[in-house]
Formats: C-alpha cells, sequence, structure tokens
C-alpha cells in the first residue's frame, strides 16, 4: 500500500475552505497592521547643551542641566589649550509639558545618530573625511531614584568619519556646511527610563599648531551637537508580541502533527519531506516571543539573538525553495538526495555566512560597547563591504537560479499534459488536472511568497541603513510601515503552515502509487521502484520520460 499527501486526497469543497479561511486570516494579519499597530519606529531630537567643566573630566562627576555652567560656544574663550573642559550634554528622554517622560521596556532598542554642525572658517579650516575622536560617556537613572543620582553603564572612546559639504557661496562668515549623521550608539534593549551622555571633544590647540594633523585639529569650527534618537515604538511592540504568541501555539501543534504523520510511515522521510520539517521548525524558533522576558530583565543581545533567528529562517526558507522545486526536475538517480544541491546550496551557505559574520561583529561587540561600529575603522569597513558584496552577489545568483527553476518546472507541467495527460482517459485527465491544479496553486503562492519576503527584508535592512543615516526622522521605519510587516509575518506563517498541511502523508490508502490517478497509469507512473523515492503524484507526473 502507497500512502498520497493530504494536497492529493483532500476534496476540493475541504480545500476551498481551508483556503479560503487563510485569506480571511492573511487580510486580517494586514488589518491588524494597519488599524492597530502604530509605525515600527519614532526618534526624539536633542539640542545639546553646552557646557564648562574645570576639572575636564578629571573628578569623575557627571555633568547635567542642574549643574551645568553653560556656554555659548561661539562666544567662548576657553581658559587653556585643552578643549575637553567642554562638554555635550543630554538627557535621554527629554522632558514634554512640564512632564518627565521615561522610556519603557516596550521601546526594545534605542538607536543614536549624532549631527555635528560646522561653521565655516578661514582659521579652523574643515578638511575632507576628518576622523572625529570623541569621549563619550552614558549613565543611566533607576525609576524612583533621586533626580540626578546618574549610575555608569559605559565609557567609550570613539572615532568617526566626518564627511561635510558646503556650497561655494556659502563659503564666507556665517556659512554652514551639510555634514552627514554619524552612528553613536545602540542598545539592545531598552532597561532604564532614563539616560544621561556627556561627550568631549579632545582638541590641543598647541598641538594643532605645530601638527595639523593632530587629533581634531581638520574638524572645523564646530558650533554644536543635535542627538537623534530612535526606538521602536510600545504600541507595535506589543502588537508584535502578540501575534507571535498567537502564532506560536498554532504553529508548534501543526509541526508536531505533521512530524507524527511522516513518523509514522514505513520509509525514511524523503527529502522533500524533510525540508518543510525543518522549516517548520524555523518558522517555530523565529515565532517564539522571547522578546517578553525583556519587559522584566535586562537583556542587552536580545537584538543578536533576533537577527540570529531571521537569519536561520531565511537561510532554511530559501534553501527549501530550491529543494521543492528541484525534487520535481531532476531524475530518479540523483532525487531525494541531498547531494544533488550542494552547488545549488552553496549560494546561501556563503551569503548567510558572510552576513553573520559581519553581523557577530556589529552586534557581538554592542553587548559591551553600544558606542562601537563596525564602519568607524577602515578595517572594519572593509570586512563589512566585503561581506555585504558577496552577499549580494550570491543572492542575486540564487534568485537568477531559483527564477530559472520555477519557469523550469512549469514548462515541465505544459509539456508532460500537452504530451500524454490527454491521450488517456476522461477519468485520468480530470485526477490528473485537479492535482496539477493544486500544485500550480503551491507554486504561484510560493513565487508570491518569495517576493514578499524578499521585499519585506530589503525594506527592513533599507530602513535600518536610513535610521544609521541622514534620513533617520522621516526614514521608512518611523514611517507608516506596519501592516507590511504584519501582513509579511502572517503570510510566512500562513505558507508554512500550508506546506505542513497540504505535504503531510495522507490517512488514505491506496493500491500502488498510481492508484490515485487510475490504474491505467502505466506509462507514467507504473514503476514500482517509484513508491520509494515518490511522495505524491504530481512528483511522479513530473518525472523525466525514459523513452
Amino acid at each position: 500500500m502507497a500512502v498520497g499527501a493530504v494536497i492529493e486526497n483532500l476534496s476540493n469543497r475541504k480545500l476551498f475552505v481551508i483556503f479560503s479561511a487563510l485569506l480571511v486570516v492573511q487580510i486580517l494579519f494586514f488589518l491588524v497592521g494597519a488599524w492597530y499597530a502604530p509605525s515600527p519606529s519614532s526618534y526624539m531630537e536633542f539640542e545639546m547643551i553646552t557646557c564648562r567643566d574645570e576639572t575636564r573630566g578629571f573628578s569623575g562627576k557627571w555633568i547635567h542641566r542642574d549643574n551645568c555652567e553653560q556656554i555659548v560656544l561661539s562666544e567662548y574663550t576657553p581658559v587653556s589649550y585643552d578643549l575637553r573642559e567642554i562638554v555635550f550634554v543630554a538627557k535621554m528622554p527629554h522632558a514634554r509639558d512640564g512632564i518627565e517622560l521615561e522610556y519603557s521596556p516596550w521601546f526594545q532598542f534605542l538607536l543614536g545618530v549624532l549631527h555635528v554642525d560646522v561653521a565655516y572658517s578661514e582659521h579652523f579650516k574643515y578638511v575632507s573625511h576628518a576622523p572625529l575622536e570623541l569621549e563619550v560617556r552614558m549613565g543611566y537613572r533607576e525609576k524612583g531614584s533621586q533626580k540626578n543620582e546618574w549610575n555608569e553603564l559605559t565609557t567609550s572612546n570613539v572615532t568617526r568619519i566626518l564627511e561635510c559639504t558646503i556650497p561655494d557661496e556659502e563659503k564666507k562668515k556665517g556659512g554652514t556646511y551639510d555634514c552627514d549623521m554619524l552612528d553613536l550608539f545602540e542598545l539592545g534593549s531598552s532597561s532604564y527610563p532614563f539616560y544621561l551622555i556627556n561627550i568631549r571633544i579632545p582638541i590641543d590647540q598647541n598641538a594643532c599648531q605645530y601638527n595639523p594633523l593632530s587629533s581634531n585639529c581638520q574638524i572645523g569650527q564646530l558650533t554644536g551637537l543635535r542627538l537623534i534618537e530612535i526606538h521602536q515604538n510600545g504600541g507595535f511592540t506589543l502588537i508584535w508580541l502578540w501575534t507571535k504568541t498567537l502564532m506560536t501555539p498554532v504553529v508548534g501543534a501543526c509541526l508536531w502533527w505533521y512530524y507524527n504523520r511522516i513518523n509514522q510511515l514505513a520509509r525514511n522521510p524523503l527529502l522533500l519531506e524533510r525540508a518543510i520539517l525543518y522549516l517548520g521548525l524555523s518558522l517555530a524558533i523565529l515565532d517564539f516571543p522571547i522578546e517578553w522576558i525583556s519587559l522584566t530583565h535586562r537583556v542587552p543581545f536580545l537584538l543578536l539573538v533576533s537577527d540570529l533567528r531571521q537569519g536561520l529562517f531565511y537561510t532554511v526558507l530559501f534553501s527549501f525553495w530550491l529543494i521543492f522545486a528541484g525534487e520535481h526536475l531532476i531524475d530518479d538517480t540523483t532525487r531525494n538526495n541531498i547531494k544533488s544541491y550542494r552547488f545549488n546550496l552553496s549560494f546561501i551557505i556563503i551569503a548567510s555566512g558572510a552576513l553573520l559574520i559581519y553581523d557577530l561583529i556589529e552586534r557581538g561587540v554592542q553587548l559591551y560597547d553600544p558606542f562601537y561600529s563596525v564602519w568607524s575603522s577602515p578595517t572594519g569597513s572593509q570586512i563589512a563591504y566585503v561581506a555585504i558584496f558577496i552577499s549580494a552577489i550570491c543572492i542575486l545568483a540564487y534568485f537568477a537560479f531559483l527564477l530559472f527553476k520555477i519557469v523550469k518546472v512549469w514548462t515541465t507541467i505544459k509539456n508532460k499534459r500537452s504530451a500524454q495527460l490527454y491521450q488517456t482517459s476522461e477519468n485520468r485527465r480530470l485526477k490528473v488536472e485537479g492535482v496539477i491544479y493544486r500544485f500550480k496553486f503551491l507554486m504561484l503562492f510560493t513565487v508570491l511568497c518569495a517576493a514578499f519576503t524578499i521585499i519585506a527584508y530589503f525594506m527592513k535592512q533599507y530602513g535600518e541603513a536610513q535610521l544609521h543615516g541622514d534620513e533617520a526622522r522621516s526614514g521608512f521605519l518611523t514611517g507608516s510601515t506596519s501592516a507590511f510587516f504584519t501582513g509579511t509575518f502572517g503570510m510566512c506563517n500562513i505558507y508554512v503552515l500550508l506546506l505542513l498541511a497540504m505535504y503531510a502523508p495522507s490517512h488514505k490508502h491506496y493500491r500502488g502509487a498510481t492508484q490515485l490517478i487510475d490504474e491505467n497509469d502505466d506509462e507514467i507512473i507504473d514503476d514500482p521502484s517509484n513508491q520509494h523515492t515518490e511522495s505524491n503524484a504530481m512528483t511522479t507526473f513530473l518525472k523525466p520520460s525514459t523513452d
């Protein structure tokens, strides 16, 4: 006795009900994001106040608004040659309408970018690609503690490359440069309600006179610093977590049901069945709402864990698409063998490995130094560029190959139908047509899911790049994109659940692998050896002809 897949044996009425229900669920995912979820991210902008510290930081005291000896930078005359006596201060978040705001653990992450205001000066000249060295110190305050009882979170010396431009007509007294945003810090969790930042720009005026290449001697005349802080909206986090929480038991139950089905077979699971199982497992890992822990505990590694989970899911998903198409095309000698896909999967492995290295360097170091950026050093920038370039080339090659596979599957279906399908009985034609249409639906759904997954991935990457650049305040992730992300999340879940349900072995048995279609299918299907290699009538129908 042979066992077919559910997709082959399920009645059209039941399939229609299932697909209709899934369509309704998909629409609900979009509507939840559109109606209830705010934009994924918001920002706050801080004009950093300028203070004088006569101890030049050696006292170790925190400089804040209440003890700040505020100065106007353009009118200030330093009392020494060491400009570390000037401190730029920002308290986050700021007060609004006299009410002191607080950060919430629901914000999930905090990202800070710095804008440097540089005025044109004949005396203090800006040099292109000037390295800007900063001494930064970040403190935090617990809820209920004294107003200015700050604890040190981290201290770091960082270097950023200052890129500024100015039109020729602005090169006069009072003209200002247009400078790019600089990455300042990134916290993987919003663990404290209040933060304080002190920034010093060490400049030795004596050293600058003798050696213009000394530290911070080429950054021009600074007139101020502006800090832009970006965080994930708490309302979006709430919707996102509840969505994942509701989907986790559904995915887990369906995965367990599928595993039991293939485990009850008299044969070993086929490659396609194992691929679907691993895809479901990676989705369960991605959906598991580990973010709930961050609401009660400080987990700075959460951002890294989220990236790793997402990377795992994309790697398994992209690998599955190749196997899903390839198992219907390759000949019997190589089908059901993972070694047949070594060359195809190498693109995915190389791209995933390159991005993993980049992410481990960036996110890994930020666990203990949130002011670190892989782009801040020439070596780090080269590693990042190489990783992104390699992954981009591999991804483009992968999708070109996947498109070729899908087109070939479509061509195979068309050729087989015209060559063999209509040469036999009407009963056989109707049954095979049903299998073909169901397979086509899954293939179209695969293409649609792939398109939305790819778009969502690149939109997320583009949005995160905007957060680190000049479009931080008006970027993609700070716009109305919640419906797209919740909709894409729902589509990925529905797609995997549909695969688990439709490709699970059916409880219905039939005589021989050919009985689904007709006992007269000896030319196409009646090969006893196929019972050990084929999982459904669709793969058998698409088998290359041996004539």
